[in-house]
This record gives structure tokens, C-alpha cells and sequence, in this order.
């Protein structure tokens, strides 16, 4: 055999030796429950409905998701407490679950809130300023709930005050407001890059003006629409004082991290068995070779 055929299938060998010893730890970890510690899992739903969707599950599945929590150690935490120990300030539990919704929908009041409560668990809602209080089709939270929910120790912060939905640009392509200059119709021209900037500023300046009138939140909080962010966004973000910005990436997170990681299980195929099961892979190797890949997809995908 050729020295270079050796190297070959040496590294062959290799690498599936590797892969099996990664597939039988995680396989031993699974049925050992372990889990993690010094580190949070941040909880990502959207709406909460008898009708499930790719971005909703129904009032059953979300109560099963939070008894599949309680039952298997996991500690949901309040957002300040997942600040602390952002900053480095406190200590968080082993297991330690933050759970967060995104838009504001009223379904989080109706069926979330009561929920949680049941279990003595927490949440955060990021909402949609200028969407509260309406009804396009899915009626949206009225402030009166938000203050109800509040004073029983739920967090509310910024998803926009009005850049969520998509624009667009000359072309008539869906962009998303917060990283693009897009189209002025009554102009007939595409914002410049100082008029972007200019808009975008005013939108979270004003979300967060509204949000602390009305709940006197301590921090600024900011949760990208979609996901999608790019440098420009964070140094209006940074300008504005805002201290963490809540991502469609995915992970687990550590102190000091300012792009917090989510892992997204309000769809209709995350049972309470699958949520366990997507935890789980959040510190298996596996698992974590499918995060760092669909990161790269999801960096992609907020980069166009």
C-alpha cells in the first residue's frame, strides 16, 4: 500500500471512529439525563392557538411542553435573572430555560399566561409597539394585559415599534426594513443610506420610549424581526443603549454574550418529547454539528 493511500484511509478510519464515539456519548448522555449547567437555553414561541401551524401550537401542546420541563429538571428562570447572569452578576440553576414570545399576540395572555402561572414559570413577550391593541386577522395584547401579566412578573420588550413586516425595494422584492434602505413610492426613489439609518433610529427609539413609559422597564432589550440584523442595525442598537439583541441563531448561551441564541420549538411538529429531545442536542456532539450548521444557513439567509 502507498504511503498515500495509507494517510487516505487512515483518516477515513479516523473520522468514523470519532463519529461513532460521538454518536455512542450522546447515546449514553440521553438516557443518563444529562444536561447542562453555568449556561441558559433560551425558548423561542410565537403564537399559541387550537390550530396549530408552523408557528403555533395548540394550548395543549405548550401546557405538555412546560409539565415535560418541570418533570425533567429544567429551571425556567426570569428574564432579570438571565440578565444578572448575562453580566456577570449572578449564578443561574443547572438546566437553567429562559421562555420568550415574539410579537405580542393576545393568545399569549389567553392561553400562555395561565399556563405559566400553573407551574409558577415566567415569560417574556417582545412586542410589536404600534400593533398592540389591534385585530388584523390574530388579535394582538392590549396594554391593560401587558400590565396585568406584568405586576405578576412577566417581561415585555421591543420587537419594533413598526419595521416587523417586510417592505420593499425598487424592484418590488420583500427586504426587511431594519437592514435595508427601502423603496419611498410617493418619492419614486430608494431611501439613502442616511435616511435609512435616520428611520430605523426613530423606530426603536420610540418603542423603547413607549415600553418604558408605560412599564419602567430597567433594560433595553431588543428582539430582531425575522432574525435579521446586520452591523449597521447593532450600531444604532449600541447608540441607542441597547444592551442585548435576541437572534434567530441557535445555542446555548454563556456569560458576556450580547447576540443571544434561541432554540425555536413553538412549532406544530415540537412535542414535549421532542422539545426534551432538541434540548438534549443542544450539548450533544451531534447536536451540536447540526447547530453549527444551520447557523451558517440562518447567517445566510439574514445576510440577503
Amino acid at each position: 500500500m502507498s504511503k498515500q493511500n495509507f494517510i487516505k484511509y487512515f483518516c477515513i478510519a479516523f473520522v468514523s471512529l470519532v463519529f461513532c464515539y460521538a454518536l455512542l456519548n450522546d447515546k449514553y448522555k440521553t438516557y443518563n439525563g444529562y444536561h447542562y449547567s453555568n449556561r441558559v437555553a433560551v425558548l423561542e414561541y410565537h403564537h399559541i392557538d387550537p390550530t396549530e401551524s408552523e408557528f403555533t401550537i395548540t394550548p395543549d401542546t405548550f401546557k405538555k411542553h412546560l409539565e415535560a420541563l418541570k418533570a425533567n429538571h429544567y429551571h425556567v428562570i426570569s428574564m432579570k435573572e438571565f440578565v444578572n447572569f448575562l453580566n456577570g452578576k449572578g449564578s443561574v440553576p443547572p438546566d437553567a430555560v429562559v421562555i420568550t414570545f415574539d410579537d405580542g399576540y393576545e393568545s399569549f395572555y389567553k392561553y400562555a399566561y395561565p399556563a405559566l402561572k400553573e407551574q409558577n414559570m415566567t415569560a417574556t413577550n417582545f412586542i410589536i409597539v404600534n400593533y398592540l391593541g389591534t385585530n388584523p386577522g390574530t388579535p394582538f395584547l392590549n396594554w391593560d394585559e401587558i400590565q396585568t401579566m406584568k405586576s405578576d412578573g412577566f417581561d415585555f420588550y421591543s420587537h419594533t415599534f413598526n419595521s416587523h413586516d417586510f417592505a420593499a425595494d425598487q424592484n418590488g422584492n420583500p427586504i426587511s426594513p431594519l437592514t435595508n434602505p427601502i423603496y419611498l413610492k410617493d418619492q419614486n426613489r430608494m431611501e439613502t443610506e442616511e435616511e435609512y439609518k435616520q428611520r430605523v433610529k426613530i423606530d426603536l427609539k420610540k418603542a423603547d420610549e413607549i415600553i418604558q413609559m408605560k412599564l419602567g422597564n430597567p433594560d433595553k432589550l431588543f428582539c430582531f424581526p425575522h432574525g435579521r440584523y446586520n452591523n449597521t442595525l447593532l450600531d444604532i442598537g449600541d447608540q441607542l443603549g441597547i444592551k442585548y439583541y435576541f437572534t434567530g441563531l441557535d445555542g446555548l448561551n454563556t456569560p458576556g454574550t450580547k447576540l443571544i441564541k434561541r432554540v425555536n420549538v413553538g412549532s406544530a411538529h415540537v412535542t414535549a418529547k421532542s422539545l426534551l429531545r432538541i434540548l438534549n442536542g443542544e450539548t450533544s456532539v451531534t447536536g451540536n454539528l447540526r447547530i453549527f450548521l444551520k447557523n451558517i444557513i440562518v447567517k445566510q439567509r439574514m445576510s440577503e
